[in-house]
């Protein structure tokens, strides 16, 4: 497919955005620190993906997962078994019972559980350093072995997969031109689906595997990472814009600098918000 002059433009200013997601979402050195750490590559996955599909509570059931994998490896994680995998879910399932109020630990579909949950992925497989495992397969050119294995995760589905793999992929430092099926590091929600919107309207493709491939001929077309592209049309959409309208005026480059510095005054002013609530804290 050739892509004009416009949908270049769009694909090299959302590629930009990438820079935004990085500088923010990667702050913690956890991230870089988990090929060198078992127990950290394990927490930083229950911390930031496992739980994205779980909606509303995500941020206690990965204090829960937290909490369970510390009370059972102690930040010293050499090696997981199939009773690792048993042990840390039960103490999961009383701590969301005893310290979250009796929270629903969603068997079916919570990544901790000890049926297909990522322990007991780890044990079969005999993996110790989720984030080196992962990282290793896409290098060998096992980019879908490494995808499919990630879905098969109790609870984490073919979007957190893809979005995992994108940013092991960036944070291990893979040059990207030597990635094997480099459409599997392309989660497609919303916002890549509204991106696709903008760039193609009514030429946009229904099957989920032609959009992913055509995104990279877009971004190969663009000469720009089709990871950045990724990562820059969710920040700008999902960060900075929050409907349609504006992040298509962004994206056209329409008003978009104006957008982007009323967004960023709003930021100031509630930090200011509750820096003066601080200042006023009773005491009582």
């Amino acid at each position: 497919m050739e892509f004009t002059s416009e949908q270049i433009k769009i694909a090299k200013r959302l590629s930009y955005g990438g820079n935004l997601f990085r500088s923010y979402f990667f702050r913690n050195s956890s991230f870089i620190e988990q090929f060198e750490n078992n127990y950290q590559a394990l927490v930083c996955f229950v911390e930031n993906y496992a739980y994205q599909r779980q909606g509303a509570p995500t941020s206690s059931y990965s204090k829960i997962a937290k909490k369970s994998i510390e009370n059972r490896f102690s930040s010293n994680m050499k090696s997981v078994t199939l009773m690792d995998a048993k042990e840390v879910w039960k103490d999961y399932k009383e701590i969301a019972k005893n310290e979250f109020n009796n929270l629903e630990v969603n068997k079916t579909h919570n990544p901790m559980s000890s049926d297909s949950g990522i322990l007991t992925v780890m044990a079969k497989k005999n993996i110790t350093n989720f984030a080196s495992y992962i990282k290793g397969s896409i290098q060998n050119n096992q980019t879908k072995d490494a995808h499919e294995l990630v879905d098969s995760i109790r609870g984490i589905g073919s979007k957190i997969a893809s979005l995992y793999l994108r940013d092991i992929a960036y944070l291990g430092k893979i040059p990207e031109n030597r990635i094997r099926e480099q459409y599997y590091l392309q989660p497609v929600d919303t916002w890549i689906e509204q991106t696709l919107s903008i760039i193609l309207g009514k030429k946009k493709p229904k099957v989920l595997k032609e959009k992913q491939k055509i995104i990279g001929d877009l971004c190969k077309a663009a000469n720009v990472s089709p990871i950045a592209f990724s990562q820059g049309a969710w920040v700008l959409g999902s960060e900075i814009s929050g409907d349609f309208n504006t992040f298509q005026q962004i994206a056209k480059g329409e008003n978009a600098v104006s957008i982007i510095k009323d967004y960023l005054k709003e930021e100031k002013e509630y930090v200011s918000k509750i820096e003066q609530f601080l200042n006023h804290w009773p005491e009582l």
